[in-house]
């Protein structure tokens, strides 16, 4: 390539890096909180080896290890950007023609990796193992004496195999067309051995390894889901062993500047198209909400709930928590969407995301029993069967709060093998042993007041009410309880029980949505707002008969909803359908 075609490639690399990077840290980065959470990076050598001991284990092993720095979204872009470029550069440095065509060509893989990567079950050890595979195809392309080069070629297929599972194809078939290119018909003898090795490799692991063949053909740990086949990342493998050979295309015209700038366009073009489609930004809201709740930033996710107003149940249970946390729940709950009771206190759903975040709610009411069981079915359900970091600890804190010292050390002895959760995990036992844990560990402490002492119990959403209002009677100064208590009577539309717990409020005026609450209760028992107790607002009441006047006139839903979406009688006329 000319100078100025050198300049170009690096500007085309610099420009997919910051791309790349800017996309994951600012469009998707709490789906790189996602995938950290659900993993457990112990730097161990028992850890090494049950990792390493099947098929593609070393990519895997190296994977997780890059995945750990997801913790801080900025680290894990950066993670992916060098990824996509280490593609982007292998492919090219395969390529045996250095035109600028062929290193705009090269970004095909990188391409369908990023797009790959959109999917928060896709494994950071897929694109390792990938790369590797190039690594070795440039690696054994550097001997020149061809009986050294196809031994080499030889040993590296069942060792590319074992490090890289499945794979480990890609450098067979670029090695296949690398040696048709050089020896000819010299060459056939060792291109027979190497497809022969590439196909004994899966069959003699499924005699060592309990996994079926079709799995070691397709790749164990590609994909947190076994039972799905990641497509894009064949796609990228299929992408770096075909861009060589077009790359080869001997023409005046594809070895010109423009051709090649005009290649890199299309590609660039194809990834960003590919990739925001790929993208999903409700999934993204719902682990943006997420990650606020596990970090505790109450205030932010109300600010974001004021931007754009969630509607999906988890980030919606999220909102409401952050809104109990911060006293405001019983005042601005229904100045948001609300759908029901599912938006405060989800059902149990027996997979690896929803426990997770409802867990948290159930932790911050005194409910510690149910918030362990949430927090160890979530991680029992993790497809890939690894642990969670993050689970890890709250199972630890739920053990400290049960008094079972001996289970809390089993986990924080895990995490003190770890790199972001090792120095809260020394601590803490450290504080465990010498048995003041609870004055330094405020929020331990404060579970440990709110749990329930003598009547403690499972999860039952058929007892919910009696359940919250269990927490209340136990600790007065559980007031969190009590806002769950009557914010769940009123997102299931059950006035008179509502009635039944309005005597545990105790505050200097009663807030907006209990005596909007309580105004259309006397309102359906007695036909009228006369005659209604004193502590109710005339301003509300008169509120409320310009709303039923309106109702009646046949005012569209919309309209109404400019005017009063932020009573609760709207909600109680508009929103959740009770069961």
């Amino acid at each position: 390539m000319t100078k100025i075609q050198k300049f170009a490639g690096v500007l085309m690399t610099m420009l997919s890096a910051i791309a790349v990077y800017c996309f994951f840290a600012f469009k998707y980065p709490y789906h790189l909180h996602f995938q950290e959470q659900y993993q457990l990076f112990e730097f161990t050598w028992g850890y090494f080896l049950g990792v390493v001991s099947v098929p593609g284990g070393l990519a895997d092993w190296a994977g997780r290890f890059l995945t750990q720095f997801f913790y801080y979204a900025p680290a894990g872009a950066a993670v992916f950007a060098l990824l996509a470029v280490a593609a982007q550069w292998l492919t090219w440095r395969v390529c045996r023609r250095p035109t600028l065509t062929a290193y705009a060509l090269s970004f095909l893989p990188a391409a369908a990796l990023v797009v790959f990567f959109c999917d928060e079950h896709a494994l950071a050890g897929g694109a390792v193992a990938l790369l590797l595979s190039l690594a070795a195809v440039a690696l054994s392309g550097r001997v020149c004496v061809d009986g050294r080069r196809h031994v080499l070629q030889a040993v590296l297929v069942p060792v590319l195999y074992f490090a890289c599972g499945p794979l480990a194809v890609a450098y067979v078939l670029l090695t296949v067309w690398a040696e048709v290119l050089r020896c000819g018909r010299r060459a056939l003898l060792a291109i027979c051995v190497l497809l022969l090795l590439a196909l004994l490799c899966p069959i003699v692991a499924s005699r060592l390894v309990a996994y079926p063949l079709g799995r070691l053909c397709l790749g164990v740990h590609y994909y947190r889901y076994h039972n799905i086949v990641p497509g894009l990342l064949w796609a990228a493998a299929l992408a770096a062993v075909c861009v060589p050979p077009l790359a080869g295309i001997r023409s005046r015209f594809l070895s010109s500047t423009p051709a090649g700038l005009g290649a890199f366009a299309l590609v660039a073009a194809l990834g960003v198209f590919f990739t925001f489609r790929a993208s999903d930004a409700s999934k993204e809201e719902w682990m943006r909400y997420d990650f606020m709740v596990r970090m505790e930033m109450w205030n932010r996710i109300m600010m974001t709930a004021d931007v754009r107003n969630p509607d999906n149940p988890k980030t919606v249970s999220c909102l409401n928590l952050a809104l109990a946390k911060t006293g405001r729940i019983a005042d601005s709950q229904f100045e948001y969407f609300q759908n029901g009771p599912e938006g405060l206190l989800p059902e149990f759903v027996g997979d690896c995301t929803n426990p997770v975040s409802t867990g948290e709610i159930y932790w911050h009411l005194g409910m510690v029993n149910t918030a362990q069981r949430f927090a160890f079915e979530a991680q029992e359900a993790i497809p890939d069967f690894q642990k969670s970091a993050r689970l890890y600890k709250r199972l630890a804190q739920t053990n400290i709060v049960n008094g079972d010292g001996a289970v809390a050390r089993k986990y924080l002895q895990s995490l003190t093998h770890t790199l972001f959760y090792r120095r809260w995990a020394r601590e803490t036992l450290a504080l465990l042993d010498a048995g003041d844990i609870f004055a330094h560990r405020p929020e331990l402490a404060l579970a440990r007041d709110r749990r329930l002492k003598e009547h403690d119990f499972l999860f039952s959403a058929s007892e919910m009410d009696s359940m919250l209002g269990l927490l209340k009677v136990e600790n007065p100064a559980n007031t969190m309880a009590l806002d769950y208590l009557m914010a769940w009577c009123l997102l299931r539309k059950d006035l008179d029980r509502f009635a039944e717990c309005i005597a545990l409020v105790e505050a200097p005026a009663m807030p907006k949505a209990y005596q909007e609450a309580l105004l259309l209760r006397w309102a359906q028992q007695h036909g009228s707002l006369e005659g209604m107790p004193p502590y109710l607002s005339m301003a509300h009441a008169q509120r409320l008969n310009r709303f039923i006047l309106d109702m009646q006139a046949g005012k569209p839903e919309a309209e109404l909803l400019r005017t009063y979406g932020n009573t609760y009688w709207f909600y109680y006329f508009y929103r959740y359908r009770s069961r």
